[in-house]
């Protein structure tokens, strides 16, 4: 169990290793908890629970009568506030604090709502037909099932393994799951790898074509599938990825720093940099939450964003193989981007003099645990000016510096390790960026290079790596959930279409103009991002020209599903189709999958709730984009990745009077280029 531990620890990162050690140790004493978990309130009524109300919550189910020995916490968060509420709330006032749980209890799915201050159960309904994300103590005891079935052992020992104790077994969600007979079961596939000499990378000896499927609920190996002993790969990635451990020279120290100290000030979960504020929180399922982003426009603090955070990340593997076919992850709502966030090294994901923000949730037994580092908070410069000009006419120049502020954190999902930042300058920009680090998934093959015979069928659907490795194909798709309130919650969304006009006269035969429409009901845009532009305008207030003050979407590069409509793993997954939807303002709708994307086959999220075609025109909509990349892997991704990064931009486009960085100062200490 040590082994399995430290690989977990490393692997699976800072916050899923504390709740495993949590759930295998004994409840700790009730004097032992209150030195343990700091006293704690929360301040804000976008905050997230605090250790005592985790506590607070398990004493409430346990008290009325819901919480049992077995029963197990998959989710725990705060419920918020009515938008109304909380837009209206100011500091010293006071608010009300609720709390949403999902719970595992007798095979049985449910779903808790408490009001912490009047500690009292509010709401308890049992959750039919859906199966809820993964929980730690499922992972760890999938992991073993396989190594006490027969036909698993029988496999091994035909692939030369009788020992197991380097053997490490790796539960993966099903996907959808359609078959009668497996409806109601909780289902893992569990395919293993051969860590013998890893360090780092666990992922360089696959145990391929062999794949157990698990119930949890009867902890049961259900069935094994083996399609033959393919032999492994001769080596593993060392532990310093170098070869031998021989580095380059190392570059003269490059370093960011402050000397007279942080322009950022963090208050608990409030954050002001420049212009800008905003509150952040954790949660479980998406990890950073960014709330109420507004801009102090000379001394008027306008609205931008209510929220922004990621929703949902969905990554298929392309290859039809039994053993892989069903590889299409949920990774926010079927493991938890929270939940795997890893901790942030000081000095190399952040900056030194970065502001560091800890992750508090629940535990699968109700109890708090407290992970350091989950996000970080910096401002950097960028190196480029936010604004330049240099008038050759009359020999002056006017340069002003850009800085930048980032909000980060770092989820680990299995092999892929992610950053996502937001990112804000000084003018009026925000960034959202998405970049994959980690090790490709690998497959094992016959082949070692391109000349051998099994070469061209062994690299149909992936990039040959190493010697027998394979890097399949697949694709991510991340969206996020961008509810604007630009200038407030009365918005449209408009489309700037660009059109050719024919000219009569003159040299000139043609030009284009801007069209402009509104966009009248919710649902996905499938009109081409490279056809027209995207703005969200407010209804209720114009800039000193008389434009409708607006922020403008820019896409960056982002592809979109080309999985067939009808394929079940893409009828879970419709957001994936476009790039860009919008949806009528709903409180619930967080999740662009759906609540319970775990093995469900039906359609959810995004696609279900827009069938309605609400109205969106004059009203507060919340817009969802995903950042799409197909990942064909190369050599250069081996053994470890060079991080590859997307996004998009939201600017304003009208929403001020005129270029917001006037005011930014030139550096002191500039070069004068006269």
């Amino acid at each position: 169990m040590e082994g399995v531990m430290a690989l977990i620890f490393r692997h699976c990162g800072l916050v899923l290793a504390s709740l495993i050690a949590a759930t295998l140790a004994p409840p700790p004493p009730a004097q032992a908890e209150r030195r343990m978990w700091p006293q704690a309130a929360a301040m804000h009524p976008m905050d997230g629970l605090t250790t005592d109300e985790i506590r607070s919550v398990s004493e409430v189910l346990r008290g009325a009568g819901k919480f049992e020995d077995a029963t197990r916490v998959v989710s725990m968060t705060v419920d918020e506030d009515p938008k109304d509420e909380v837009r209206a709330w100011k500091p010293g006032q006071p608010f009300t604090r609720r709390a949403s749980v999902t719970l595992l209890s007798g095979g049985h799915l449910y779903e808790a709502h408490i009001d912490l201050a009047a500690r009292s159960l509010r709401g308890w309904d049992e959750i039919r037909d859906h199966e809820a994300a993964l929980t730690i103590d499922e992972l760890m005891s999938a992991g073993d099932l396989p190594k006490q079935d027969p036909r698993w052992i029988a496999a091994m020992a035909k692939r030369g393994i009788t020992d197991f104790h380097n053997v490490l077994c790796l539960p993966l969600t099903v996907g959808p799951v359609s078959d009668p007979a497996l409806k109601g079961r909780r289902l893992l596939n569990v395919p293993c790898v051969d860590t013998t000499g890893a360090a780092n990378n666990l992922w360089g000896k696959p145990i391929e074509n062999l794949v157990a499927q698990v119930d949890l609920k009867s902890k049961t190996v259900l069935s094994v599938t083996d399609l033959g002993v393919v032999p492994p790969p001769p080596q593993t990635p060392s532990h310093a990825y170098a070869d031998s451990g021989k580095y380059r020279k190392p570059p003269k120290p490059i370093e960011i720093i402050a000397p007279e100290g942080s322009n950022v000030k963090v208050e608990g979960g409030q954050v002001r940099w420049d212009n800008w504020s905003f509150h952040v929180r954790l949660e479980p399922r998406v990890g950073a939450v960014l709330s109420l982003i507004r801009y102090d426009d000379h001394g008027t603090l306008r609205d931008i964003a209510y929220q922004i955070s990621a929703s949902e990340m969905f990554v298929p593997y392309m290859d039809p193989a039994p053993t892989w076919s069903f590889r299409a992850y949920m990774d926010i709502g079927e493991y938890g981007f929270g939940v795997l966030s890893s901790e942030l090294q000081r000095g190399i994901d952040c900056p030194e003099g970065a502001h560091y923000l800890d992750l508090t949730i629940s535990d699968t037994k109700g109890m708090p645990v407290v992970s350091k580092g989950a996000v970080c908070i910096f401002e950097r410069p960028t190196g480029d000016p936010i604004w330049r000009h240099s008038e050759l006419l009359n020999n002056t120049a006017e340069v002003r510096p850009n800085n930048e502020l980032v909000v980060r954190m770092a989820p680990v999902v299995g092999n892929y390790d992610y950053l996502v930042d937001y990112v804000f300058d000084r003018a009026g920009n925000i960034d959202v960026r998405l970049g994959a680090y980690g090790i490709d998934a690998t497959k094992g093959v016959a082949s070692k290079t391109l000349s051998d015979p099994t070469a061209k069928q062994d690299t149909a659907y992936g990039t040959l790596v190493d010697e027998r490795l394979l890097a399949v194909n697949h694709d991510h798709y991340m969206t996020f959930r961008i509810d604007m309130d630009v200038d407030g919650t009365s918005n449209r969304l408009v489309e700037d279409r660009f059109s050719v006009r024919r000219l009569d006269e003159g040299q000139r035969k043609s030009l284009w103009q801007v069209d402009t429409r509104p966009v009248a009901t919710e649902g996905p845009i499938t009109t081409p991002l490279s056809a027209a532009q995207f703005r969200i305008e407010s209804t209720g207030k114009t800039n000193k020209q008389g434009y409708r003050t607006s922020y403008q979407l820019l896409p960056g590069h982002s592809d979109v599903s080309l999985l067939a409509k009808d394929d079940p793993i893409q009828l879970r997954a419709g957001f994936s189709a476009y790039t860009l939807w919008t949806s009528a303002y709903a409180k619930d709708e967080r999740y662009a999958a759906g609540m319970y994307p775990n093995e469900n086959a039906e359609v959810d999220g995004l696609p279900k709730w827009t069938a309605a075609k609400r109205p969106i025109e004059d009203r507060d909509l919340v817009l969802w984009y995903t950042v799409g990349f197909r990942h064909v892997p190369r050599a250069e991704d081996w053994p470890v990745m060079p991080g590859l990064w997307h996004g998009f931009r939201l600017r304003p486009f009208n929403f001020f009077d005129r270029n917001p960085a006037l005011d930014v100062p030139p550096m002191v200490n500039a070069r004068d280029t006269k």
